[in-house]
């Protein structure tokens, strides 16, 4: 187990965390928050690690050699739980809630604290945060919560308040660059996946390494026509029924506030996505920022039963000529 942090961006995070807890400043729960796809739930699983080595270094460092750091490394160590979204299902319940209070209730096995990671916390319907709740207002002695989010404002007042928030920041672009063309990125997709990663790191790669950039200037050249009004939108719809529709409504957000950003700017904006420039041009600035509001309610659709043609096709519609 090394000392260092999951990534390098999160280096800073993990030493003030460290920190409290080789102080024993530590809190019952943590909540970490902030965008995804930057490392949270490697940051808590990394600190899960650290809770629980029995011989930690002086600055808190986990060891990486005790028992304990072996059993965690293995996922398998008897005193930490791993909670979050059942296969089968859409949201944390309150069963599994209610399993992790027994759970966190019981003697430790060996390590120094009973750890449980939880994520996404948002996740969790409203019956299983009411069942939290009552473990955070008592929480067993010798224990560290750590739940994990990218929207912090999903979960209830109550349960943020009793947790010690840790926001844990977005990393610079040149050290998201630097980091991305060490994990083999191409250059040519730099600008292209950090603007449909909005700068997330972890996100840019996996875009990459499933070739999202191709997906996304068909989509911006199709956006591009259809503003034009040279493609239908039927046969649009059609034609992206296959992708993932939260995920593809949530680049079309992407691509008309980039577009419209750029046609605002002129010539002095950052044009050095060379794809958004057609659909800049074609874009009637006077719908595109009202219409974010109508694509985030459809990507909560997206979430639902709803079917993703007819979906797709009303997505479609408001961004052709002469909706009002």
């Amino acid at each position: 187990m090394s000392p260092t942090a999951p990534y390098p961006w999160l280096e800073s995070t993990w030493r003030q965390l460290l920190g409290r807890m080789a102080a024993d400043r530590m809190p019952h729960a943590l909540l970490l928050t902030g965008p995804g796809g930057i490392g949270k739930l490697a940051l808590a699983e990394a600190l899960a690690g650290a809770a629980l080595c029995t011989e930690p270094g002086p600055q808190g460092d986990p060891c990486g050699r005790c028992p304990s750091c072996r059993l965690h490394h293995a996922g398998t160590h008897p005193d930490q739980v791993r909670l979050t979204i059942p296969e089968d299902k859409t949201q944390i319940l309150v069963d599994q809630i209610r399993e992790l209070a027994g759970t966190m209730g019981l003697s430790r096995s060996m390590g120094a604290h009973r750890v449980a990671v939880l994520w996404p916390a948002d996740a969790m319907n409203v019956n299983a945060a009411n069942s939290l709740l009552k473990t955070l207002e008592e929480p067993p002695e010798y224990t560290l919560l750590i739940l994990v989010t990218a929207e912090p404002s999903r979960l209830p007042a109550t349960i943020r308040s009793r947790c010690q928030i840790v926001s844990v920041p977005l990393p610079g672009e040149t050290d998201t660059r630097a980091w991305l063309a060490a994990q083999g990125v191409a250059a040519a997709d730099m600008d292209v996946l950090l603007c449909m990663a909005r700068g997330a790191p972890l996100t840019a790669r996996a875009l990459a390494e499933e070739g999202a950039a191709e997906h996304w200037r068909a989509l911006v050249r199709d956006l591009a026509e259809l503003s034009a009004g040279r493609r239908g939108i039927v046969e649009l719809a059609e034609h992206w029924k296959g992708q993932e529709t939260e995920r593809l409504i949530r680049w079309i957000q992407i691509a008309l506030w980039e577009s419209a950003r750029q046609a605002l700017a002129g010539q002095t904006g950052d044009t050095r996505i060379k794809d958004l420039q057609p659909l800049a041009k074609a874009l009637d600035l006077g719908r595109a920022f009202p219409l974010q509001d109508r694509l985030a309610e459809w990507r909560r659709l997206a979430r639902t039963t709803v079917n993703p043609q007819l979906l797709l096709e009303d997505v479609f519609a408001d961004l052709a000529p002469g909706r009002p």
